[in-house]
């Protein structure tokens, strides 16, 4: 029986555990508390910083009005978003859709330009009707193609109109039967005073326009309002009277205490036209004064700022007036608007720089690029994060209590260490071992493969190197680079301890293991683990930085050396990263064999340039109307067994050869078009591909026009293939070939369209006659609920006036969906393969 003073201490130690129990759940329900009203707190400030938000406007799910909006500039001018979010709050909650077309009236300025988008409209508007009920315009330029050729185009549709600089042009529509609209206020008086009385020392104001309907309706109300300032020196430039280079010089020459006031200027005297960005980026680099603007500012520009229309608002006022009028209300009862509300908007940087002082900004001007401080930036969520990191300390709290209660419990191990002596160990060890990365250093690894292992042995040796590390090393430093290291080594020596590996740190950034018992190949799960080690993000400090490796992989085979496994293992590692790197290649004798089979390759096309080795086949192309076939594209075959395109026109390619593949096409069409001409049969068109390499082949042209002669063969039935992206690129030697070409009486083709840019705009200013559909789009669209797409693209090929060829058409259903669009020409396996041409001329559909 324990006595007395036995049970009271056992008494008052089970007090102070019960004690340190209900003070631990004290603690931990705190805690808790603590962190439920931390992130109640976080989620009521998501949420208010959600209502701040601009709403997003729906499309309305049902149509009741449709209205076309025709901007004078394209989707990439900078007041493009403002506008097209202000038409959708406009519109979309009255249930009205829109569609836009664009002028593009600074690039293509003019009244020929005018004129081709008149006829483009008028075709679009035929060909394809959208029923429109009114117009929307925006800016100057297509109001007044839109007061000239409306009647024409839209008769008896209500015209709205806004974003205009000239108000005598606003005033002259609102005269109009169906017009109306809005006035832009130009704000430029507010933009001049807000610069003077920043800059209170200057002495002249020069205003920046160019010669377009907005520059010369700025430069007019410039000099209107230079009255009101007579202490100043007033001047222009004109951007559009003089080059870019003269332009900086003039810029340059500026005195200091000029203010220049940065208005419409887009243009200069070549006839080039410069985006709101790059022009900006001109005019800022080349000044060394203050620039003030009176429209809408690119942001993080240079420009100090301005006061300038807010154009979101504005626009929604004209689309809410066209609501109106699609709803019973007359055109006749509005008057021309000429007041839009207002923003100002200033540089911080550029104020810091001149040295402003704030309280000389307009009334609610907005400051960017201003750095916030510690309480703007985090001040919103130091309350939840004291929450929790309170709740924390409270946890650690509660946890140290568990700790110190398991302490009492149970009586806790001192773990003591002495400090290892330097020592014959010791020495040895950092022989051994890599100093940086504490692992096996190369000489190490080398004599341990060496005596460990044996030829009745199954294993695997792994090169493995750092993809671009070097970049890393010379881009973040070496402290990085190091710590980079030190956490792939980290996670590598874990393994190793693992699985029994062998590891060493083989280079700077090369890691070579010995894997015992495996054969691996690049799929292997663990050569999987060990590429996606190498992708794991690496935490440094705030950021994480993701690397990838390149390995090399050699297995045992009985015969080979360890030493020699080795460097299979790095060469199969360089063979990895010129592969794209990010993956494994394991050494065998394909590697070998590869080298082989190309060089054989090349021997064989070498022998065929020589020795007649090629043939052609040709696909017919059947008229989608008649099923009669229109034409053929020819496709190159060689003789030799086994070499099918896909394997050596890539490899010609690489040589620089398919110029001469490309004579040799030409050749046997157009013999080919002879023979069966002499056979008696009709001809049809036999188009030709043509490489974007062949472009520097500059005397092809020469010898095609010379071949045509030879056989004596019209120059209608042969025609071109290009692909999509060498007409884009537009070179000089493109253009001058395109057009020699056209000299000829050659047509060319547009092949692959679809896979690339497949701009339907930009097919109005390259000289192509036939379209043809690539395969993918036939696959990808020609389907339920996306065929209406295909249909849209044959319309808008036909109101071009050029034809279109559908390719990879191997279906009846295809067939006849693509005929019910209108397609003229189809070319696929549902009508025939590529058939040889005693086969392709007297080729008939069943």
């Amino acid at each position: 029986m324990p006595d007395e003073k036995t049970i009271h201490r056992e008494e008052r130690e089970e007090q102070k555990q019960r004690r340190l129990s209900l003070l631990r759940w004290m603690l931990t329900t705190a805690g808790m508390l603590l962190i439920v009203l931390s992130v109640v707190w976080l989620i009521l400030m998501v949420n208010r910083q959600q209502q701040g938000r601009p709403l997003e406007v729906e499309i309305p799910s049902e149509t009741a009005h449709r209205v076309l909006f025709i901007g004078s500039y394209t989707p990439q001018y900078f007041t493009y978003e403002s506008q097209a979010a202000g038409i959708e709050e406009g519109l979309y909650p009255n249930d009205i859709e829109y569609d836009v077309v664009y002028m593009d009236a600074k690039v293509y300025p003019g009244e020929d330009n005018k004129e081709h988008f008149r006829q483009f409209l008028e075709s679009r508007l035929q060909g394809n009707p959208r029923d429109y009920e009114a117009i929307l315009v925006g800016d100057d330029d297509a109001l007044l193609f839109a007061m000239e050729y409306g009647e024409q185009l839209f008769p008896g549709l209500p015209i709205v109109f806004f974003g205009i600089n000239s108000l005598e042009m606003a005033r002259s529509a609102e005269q109009l039967p169906l017009v109306t609209g809005f006035y832009e206020t130009d704000y430029l008086r507010e933009t001049l005073d807000a610069a003077i009385r920043m800059f209170p020392n200057s002495s002249r104001i020069v205003a920046l326009h160019d010669r377009s309907a907005a520059g010369e309706a700025d430069m007019n109300i410039f000099y209107e309002y230079a009255r009101s300032y007579p202490a100043y020196i007033y001047t222009d430039i004109n951007t559009a009277g003089m080059t870019r280079q003269k332009l900086v010089s003039v810029l340059e020459m500026l005195p200091e205490d000029t203010i220049l006031i940065y208005m419409t200027c887009y243009t200069d005297s070549e006839g080039n036209t410069y985006s709101v960005e790059n022009m900006t980026k001109t005019i800022v680099e080349s000044a060394h004064c203050p620039v003030f603007r009176n429209y809408e500012i690119v942001k993080s520009t240079g420009v100090v700022g301005g006061v300038y229309m807010d154009m979101r608002a504005h626009a929604k006022s004209a689309a809410e007036r066209a609501s109106q009028i699609l709803n019973g209300a007359d055109p006749a009862d509005f008057t021309l608007e000429t007041y839009t509300p207002s923003r100002s908007s200033f540089d911080y940087q550029q104020l810091k720089k001149y040295g402003v002082d704030v309280s000389l900004l307009p009334k609610d001007a907005e400051i960017r690029n201003q750095p916030e401080s510690f309480l703007t930036q985090y001040g919103r969520i130091l309350l939840p994060m004291g929450l929790i990191l309170t709740g924390m300390i409270l946890f650690t709290i509660a946890n140290y209590i568990s700790v110190l209660m398991g302490k009492r419990a149970n009586e806790a191990l001192r773990i003591s260490r002495d400090s290892l002596e330097i020592s014959k160990d010791e020495l040895m060890y950092q022989a051994e071992h890599d100093d940086f990365l504490d692992m096996y250093n190369r000489r190490t690894m080398q004599e341990k493969l060496q005596t460990e292992l044996t030829p009745d042995m199954t294993y695997a040796i792994v090169m493995a190197d750092l993809d671009g590390f070097k970049e890393v090393n010379e881009s973040y430093g070496h402290q990085v680079a190091d710590e980079i290291l030190r956490f792939i080594a980290g996670y590598l020596e874990t393994r190793a301890l693992e699985m029994d590996w062998l590891l060493a740190r083989y280079g700077g950034d090369e890691f070579l293991l010995m894997i015992p018992g495996e054969h691996l190949h690049a799929k292997h799960p663990l050569v999987e683990e060990l590429l996606e080690a190498f992708r794991m993000p690496i935490p440094l400090g705030d950021v994480e930085v993701s690397m990838s490796a390149s390995m090399g992989i050699s297995n045992s085979d009985g015969e080979t050396t360890p030493a020699q496994h080795v460097q299979n293992a790095e060469l199969a590692m360089y063979e990895a990263k010129a592969r794209g790197r990010n993956g494994a290649f394991v050494y065998d004798e394909e590697m070998k064999e590869r080298a082989r089979e190309e060089n054989r390759t090349k021997e064989i096309l070498l022998d065929a340039f020589d020795n007649n080795g090629f043939f052609m086949v040709y696909q017919p192309q059947i008229n989608a109307m008649t099923r009669e076939v229109s034409g053929y594209e020819a496709l190159i075959r060689m003789k030799a067994p086994g070499m099918y395109p896909g394997k050596f026109i890539p490899i010609a390619e690489a040589n620089g050869w398919i110029w001469r593949i490309g004579r040799i096409t030409t050749e046997l069409v157009i013999r080919q078009l002879a023979a069966w001409r002499d056979e008696g049969h009709e001809l049809h068109p036999v188009s030709i591909n043509f490489s974007s390499n062949q472009l520097n082949d500059t005397g092809y042209l020469r010898f095609l026009e010379e071949t045509l002669k030879l056989y004596d063969i019209p120059a209608r039935y042969v025609e071109i293939e290009i692909t999509e992206g060498v007409f884009l690129d537009r070179t000089a030697t493109a253009d001058s070939l395109f057009s020699r070409f056209k000299e000829l009486g050659i047509r060319l083709l547009m092949d692959d369209f679809g896979t690339g840019y497949s701009s339907l705009a930009y097919l109005t200013y390259i000289p192509v006659d036939v379209i043809k559909l690539d395969k993918s789009l036939v696959d990808n669209y020609l389907v339920d609920g996306k065929d209406s797409f295909i249909r849209d693209v044959i319309t808008m090929v036909h109101d071009l006036n050029m034809e279109m060829i559908i390719e990879g058409v191997e279906e009846e259903w295809q067939y006849e969906r693509l005929k019910s669009f209108g397609a003229e020409t189809i070319q696929g396996y549902y009508f025939s393969k590529p058939l040889p041409p005693e086969e392709a001329i007297v080729f008939t559909v069943p």
